[in-house]
């Protein structure tokens, strides 16, 4: 489901050369595209607000909610890994993330009582009031997140001991590591080797990304063995850091740029598909994509009756969906 790049540029292009008002470039057209594609995309999270306050309609092809819901519905992702990369709880979230959803804790297997949480979403005057309450201060079963930066947050409670945190991450040292040798010696059990759990991902120049923990065996005689998913690269004595996934995320990613791409014939640009991206909108935001680009065009060519005429129409649209 997409909305063909050509279409709208052969169209934007027919009406606005009806009457010579002047040619949009390609590189003009993409310009306006993407920021006519935004304006739309944007405004679904208003119009949800808004119906959502009218009565619906049982009719699911004609409830705005229904559509609107629909149309945001392409852009959702779930579960999605959110990046753990330090045991005070910093996490890096997705790149492509839009607008944060659901942050889940998915149980952390040898802690009391841990289960499937969602972490909620505090600020930093609220960690202040619940951590000044015994009563109310985040905990395992009760996790909390604070947003501190546009792709990255930090999870409370954490703690340097893995079964007090929220985000599973720590270094256990005095690791020899065999290369060509699937089994890491483990010459001093310390309390972290209690935590290794299998599917853990190790992470460390020696060892290939995506290798996990298959098995752990204690020795008894205060080493341990751990049975890696791949072989390291190299030999030596290193400290081996783990980390676990149990922290996911839902969230809107936002709608890549569209592109119209071309080949140059005769200093004219014909259309080319393997150069170009379609619009990721609802095929039904198709009339909307060419008004909104139109009214962009209008501007940039300095001719107010065709910003006049797109606006006119666009306003007529909107009074239609929203009487």
């Amino acid at each position: 489901m997409a909305v063909n790049v050509d279409t709208v540029y052969q169209r934007v292009l027919a009406i606005a050369n009806k009457e010579q008002r002047g040619y949009i470039t390609p590189q003009e057209f993409n310009l306006f595209a993407n920021q006519a594609q935004m304006s739309i995309f944007e405004q679904y999270f208003y119009d949800i607000n808004q119906f959502d306050r009218l009565p619906g309609n049982d009719t699911s092809y004609s409830d705005m909610i229904t559509l609107l819901e629909e149309k945001i519905s392409i852009f959702k992702k779930r579960h999605q890994a959110v990046a753990i990369t330090n045991e005070f709880g910093d996490g890096t979230l997705p790149a492509d993330m839009y607008r944060l959803g659901t942050l889940l804790r998915y149980p952390l297997t040898g802690v009391a009582n841990s289960t499937t949480a969602e972490i909620q979403v505090i600020t930093e005057e609220e960690l202040l009031y619940y951590n000044a309450s015994p009563l109310a201060a985040p905990s395992v079963q009760r996790p909390v997140y604070l947003r501190t930066g546009s792709n990255s947050i930090k999870i409370y409670p954490h703690s340097a001991t893995p079964s007090l945190s929220a985000a599973v991450y720590f270094t256990q040292p005095q690791c020899v590591l065999v290369g060509g040798n699937t089994s890491v010696t483990i010459n001093n059990v310390t309390g972290n080797f209690s935590f290794i759990e299998p599917g853990q991902t190790v992470i460390h120049g020696s060892i290939n990304a995506n290798t996990t923990v298959d098995s752990i065996v204690d020795n008894g005689n205060g080493t341990g063995t751990l049975v890696l998913s791949a072989a390291p690269t190299s030999g030596g004595t290193v400290s081996l850091t783990f980390a676990s996934d149990d922290i996911k995320c839902n969230y809107i990613r936002r709608p890549i740029n569209a592109a119209w791409g071309y080949t140059s014939v005769n200093s004219t640009a014909l259309y080319n598909s393997g150069l170009s991206t379609d619009f990721e909108l609802h095929d039904s935001e198709e009339t909307n994509l060419v008004i909104k680009i139109l009214a962009l065009a209008g501007i940039a060519l300095k001719d107010p009756s065709m910003y006049q005429i797109a606006t006119s129409e666009e306003n007529r649209s909107i009074q239609q969906e929203k009487s």
